[in-house]
């Protein structure tokens, strides 16, 4: 039939998604801002594209026939149009992917008939793919891969379906494309066509941090590379944070009214950057897919059920962690002295916290660790001069030996180190709020706080304040305060 909107199989449903303006998210006026919306395609993403195109090229080689099983390595997307083309085609399917893919992912996947290897998540997509290969090395009679890593059909999809559809969307107006890197298909077939059209257009790709949790991307540097993938032929790779790739879905759906997934908000956080310094134009952004593949996640949860409780050495007792901002979790420490080596207390305090960050991210929250880096003490002052060096070569030095240190012990660096030298101004200008508030009094060049001001002190190490006595429990020969606890 050649009614509009009557199709003859879902296959044809494929393709020709919906460009849709991007306006409370947009921080550049002068920036004409798209996405790509692919949760649109049949099976509900940009990998229904590449699937179908790999699956009738596999055909027209005579690559795959009727009787052969279609294998894949997949973390959900591409297995679910698999899946689906499969189905109408009449083939069986077997996916290997990682156990830590969502369930969603999985309940799809089998909904349409496939069936599924898990593989151990420590070993991400790499466990799967070689999972994968063993199945077909082993029997090449009885299975065919897709290889969508190496498979030229993946951005061949992309090169003559997504690249022109934007550019016949935008009547050749787009200026930059934003674009995930997964298996890479996207970005390398977007880039070539593009490229053919006007070589002015940019494509930039977005790659996750190592150790990201954005399911469906991949870290180049600790994953395998893609055979279809060319690093240098990209006008730019832009790097983003799992918590800003989770914060912009996130928005996408409060601000814009755009429901979609991890890898759709690491395009949009990528998106919003690049948009931000562009002079003018049109971005289009390609949001892989929607955010119902992440519900048992903890991406759109508003308030994070805890199954999982700390003792809380105020209150004394044990108390479920809810965290304040939904998804994250912060860890604060205080960092060792710089007048010495680390001390075996030191070193298990940031075992601990390492260890606490690991947890936390194995319950999928986004980890901000932070080191605090006490570099403008007095002993550290005095050791520098000791050491006949300048205060911050003499604290870099012995900073780089922590870090070093850390590394020896295997424990993960914190996201950041932040030094008191940073934020002198800041310290000085809240010590004088205390001291107008009279929380605090200076004399003789020495600041004090007035406990007896501050209810509670003491509670969480068990000092009584009002127990303190001079000469006896504390030492007044080298302070001259008000009141012996200040």
């Amino acid at each position: 039939m050649n009614c509009k909107n009557v199709f003859s199989n879902v296959l044809e449903c494929i393709g020709n998604t919906p460009l849709i303006r991007i306006n409370r998210m947009n921080p550049n006026p002068a920036v004409t801002f798209y996405i790509k919306f692919e949760a649109k395609n049949p099976a509900g993403s940009v990998k229904d594209r590449a699937a179908l195109s790999m699956i009738e090229e596999a055909e027209r080689q005579g690559q795959l026939v009727a009787g052969k099983i279609i294998v894949e390595a997949t973390s959900g997307n591409t297995g679910i149009g698999l899946a689906m083309v499969a189905a109408v085609k009449g083939y069986r399917v077997l996916f290997t992917m990682p156990e830590t893919a969502s369930l969603e992912r999985q309940k799809i996947l089998k909904a349409f008939g496939a069936e599924l290897l898990l593989t151990p998540g420590s070993l991400g997509t790499d466990g799967a793919i070689e999972e994968a290969y063993n199945l077909v090395r082993e029997n090449p009679s009885r299975y065919f891969i897709t290889d969508q890593f190496n498979n030229p059909a993946n951005p061949a999809a992309h090169y003559y379906g997504t690249g022109p559809e934007i550019y016949e969307q935008t009547e050749g107006k787009v200026s930059t494309i934003v674009a995930t890197l997964g298996t890479t298909g996207t970005a390398m077939g977007i880039l070539r066509a593009m490229k053919e059209k006007n070589p002015a257009i940019r494509v930039v790709a977005v790659e996750p941090l190592p150790g990201h949790k954005v399911q469906g991307l991949k870290n180049m540097k600790e994953s395998y590379v893609p055979g279809i993938f060319d690093r240098y032929a990209l006008d730019e790779i832009v790097h983003v944070k799992d918590e800003d790739a989770f914060d912009a879905a996130r928005r996408l759906a409060r601000e814009e009214g755009i429901f979609a997934g991890m890898s759709s908000g690491a395009a949009m956080a990528a998106g919003i950057q690049i948009a931000s310094v562009m002079e003018e134009g049109v971005l289009v952004a390609i949001l892989p897919d929607g955010g119902d593949r992440y519900l048992s996640t903890n991406l759109f949860t508003t308030m994070l059920e805890p199954d999982f409780r700390f003792y809380d050495l105020l209150e004394r007792q044990k108390v479920e962690f809810k965290p304040v901002k939904e998804g994250k979790a912060r860890i604060c420490v205080t960092g060792p002295p710089l007048d010495q080596s680390l001390s075996i207390s030191d070193a298990r305090r940031f075992l601990l916290a390492d260890l606490l960050s690991r947890f936390f991210q194995a319950k999928n929250f986004s980890v901000d660790e932070v080191v605090l880096i006490p570099d403008f003490d007095s002993r550290t002052i005095n050791s520098s001069i000791a050491a006949g060096m300048c205060l911050g070569p003499y604290t870099q030095q012995r900073f780089e030996s922590f870090l070093g240190d850390l590394d020896s012990l295997g424990i993960n660096r914190a996201y950041r180190y932040p030094r008191t030298t940073e934020h002198l101004d800041t310290i000085i200008e809240f010590t004088r709020r205390l001291i107008a508030a009279e929380f605090a009094y200076d004399k003789l060049r020495s600041v004090y706080f007035d406990l007896s001001r501050s209810n509670g002190y003491g509670r969480l190490s068990g000092i009584d304040p009002k127990k303190v006595r001079a000469g006896k429990t504390v030492d007044l020969s080298n302070y001259e305060k008000l009141n012996p606890s200040d």
